[in-house]
């Protein structure tokens, strides 16, 4: 029987669950404030942007995600830079993520049966098939480190990498813990929350920060093109 989000929200600050579960995200309440996606590669701060994203002319969040994501990275040390994995993404982009991931985890585990698999996707991709996760709001950005190159910092895994050591606090080497550290506090500074389970996704306005914020509402619903500005 699930639990309440009250109980869920008290068990995970205590230490006694690792994340809160998705029942509890699930019941936050949409308020839709219908704030624009706004390009952030237009942007007056410099920003270095990961495989996916760097050949793209447009990259969307909602304007008040990418005014904070412009704060925080003027306010990293002299010689740090924050690298943009991810950010807006439509429902399309979304199951096709969900298609390679699920595959990735068959493949890997062929002994296991559909539910299992499933099971697995689920704790590291928003299932689209169901719903929409944070990425589908403009609220969520995958963020990590990198010197004035554009060369990747230290993080103690590789972005997307599916294994324990994702998890934001789990045990790493020091430099990576260092740069984990310092990329989690930057950005909780400038109001976003972190997913307890990967180190790299921030967010701010979609239901997972209104869950771990312990708020009923949540300002993003799904975003669309009608909402780019």
């Amino acid at each position: 029987m699930a639990i309440s989000k009250n109980i869920a929200y008290i068990k995970y600050k205590m230490g006694m669950m690792l994340t809160l579960p998705a029942s509890s995200i699930n019941k936050v309440n949409v308020s839709e404030n219908n704030e624009p996606l706004v390009n952030i590669k237009n942007a007056d701060v410099k920003l270095f942007f990961g495989d996916r994203l760097k050949n793209e002319k447009q990259v969307l969040l909602r304007k008040s995600v990418a005014d904070m994501l412009f704060k925080a990275a003027k306010s990293l040390p002299q010689g740090k830079y924050l690298i943009v994995y991810d950010a807006y993404r439509p429902l399309q982009k979304q199951m096709e993520i969900w298609n390679k991931k699920f595959k990735f985890f068959k493949d890997k585990y062929p002994e296991e049966s559909e539910e299992q698999i499933t099971k697995r996707t689920k704790a590291v991709v928003a299932d689209p098939r169901i719903g929409y996760g944070g990425h589908q709001t403009g609220g969520a950005t995958d963020v990590g480190l990198c010197d004035e190159n554009g060369q990747e910092l230290n993080m103690g895994t590789a972005y997307s990498a599916s294994e324990a050591a994702i998890r934001t606090n789990h045990p790493v080497n020091p430099f990576a813990e260092a740069n984990r550290k310092l990329l989690l506090r930057t950005m909780q500074k400038q109001g976003f929350v972190n997913y307890p389970n990967e180190w790299w996704h921030f967010c701010y306005g979609d239901k997972m920060w209104a869950a771990y914020k312990n708020k009923n509402n949540c300002l993003y619903g799904i975003a669309n093109e009608d909402f780019v500005k």
